[in-house]
């Protein structure tokens, strides 16, 4: 199958996303064989604008996106693909062009969408044509790449989360054994694999047995001196009434590893919090940049004692 266009740009011109439809379409719920794929290419009107080698490498395109699963050498489309295959031609190929940015986002994507705007000058001049050509719209272009940024940034924020959840676990675990209470620190958890609503993420004893609820923010940010992290209203309404409550902050460094930073407490975070200008809105999330000079030093299990 042809693959020569994947060696110029990242992103499929809107011909090659038009085959990957029609490809789509001749696929049966139940799946298909290799071969009746083939001969259903073969047999498919088009017109003469597509030939079936064309509809090969859309399939393949399909396969890259995850909507076109191998089941007992059959190639069987996800429910994904079927709903979208009964959109309109111009929906489902943007929903296309997504489908495969989000499985394999272009490296131009991360230096092109940054804080809420899309710099045109980081995304390659061939990418730059095929996008175009895909949405003639200049704002429902800048609109996409925004969208497909938000999805990407979420998704890296939660993975990075995982990590820092896990290590600040490890920590704590530490923490207690160090102090030859391995009974406590057996019991440490990551609650936040039950829940997200429950207002913080892992549950420790100090080996006072007091109880600390812990919120994990894990940060890349590379400002100088300050710790910038998002934080929900829940998280906040939580540690505000929770005197068991703290918020350890967790650095991922350029070479993947982390590095705890500090913990503070609820009251602490007051000062930088937003406030309501009406009855009629409310804050839910807020990105916050404080001083590390902000933080103390270590766990909050046994501070003071």
């Amino acid at each position: 199958m042809d693959h020569g266009w994947a060696a110029t740009r990242s992103t499929p011109t809107a011909y090659q996303l038009q085959a990957a439809l029609l490809a789509a379409r001749v696929l049966d719920p139940s799946g298909n064989t290799p071969d009746s794929l083939i001969v259903s290419y073969d047999q498919l009107a088009t017109g003469g604008l597509y030939r079936s080698q064309d509809l090969q490498a859309g399939h393949t395109l399909l396969q890259r996106a995850k909507l076109v699963s191998p089941q007992d050498s059959r190639h069987v489309p996800t429910p994904a693909l079927l709903d979208l295959c009964d959109l309109p031609d111009d929906v489902a190929t943007e929903l296309l062009l997504q489908e495969l940015f989000v499985e394999e986002p272009p490296l131009w994507l991360y230096a092109a969408v940054v804080d809420d705007e899309v710099r045109w000058e980081n995304v390659p001049q061939a990418d730059q044509d095929a996008l175009e050509q895909l949405l003639e719209d200049a704002a429902r272009r800048e609109a996409l790449l925004m969208g497909l940024g938000r999805t990407l940034d979420a998704a890296q924020l939660h993975d990075q989360g995982a990590r820092g959840e896990e290590y600040v676990v490890e920590l704590c675990r530490q923490h207690l054994n160090a102090r030859s209470r391995p009974d406590l620190a057996a019991a440490v958890k990551r609650v936040s694999l039950r829940s997200d609503q429950l207002g913080y993420d892992v549950t420790s004893s100090d080996t006072t047995g007091r109880r600390h609820r812990i919120e994990v923010k894990t940060t890349s940010s590379a400002s100088v001196g300050r710790v910038d992290f998002f934080i929900s209203r829940n998280e906040v309404v939580v540690g505000a009434r929770d005197p068991g409550w703290s918020l350890v902050a967790v650095r991922r460094n350029r070479d993947g590893g982390l590095e705890l930073l500090g913990w503070c407490s609820a009251i602490s975070l007051t000062p930088h919090l937003p406030r309501d200008v009406s009855p009629q809105g409310r804050w839910s999330s807020v990105r916050l940049s404080v001083a590390i000079t902000e933080f103390a030093p270590g766990l909050p299990l046994d501070a003071g004692v």
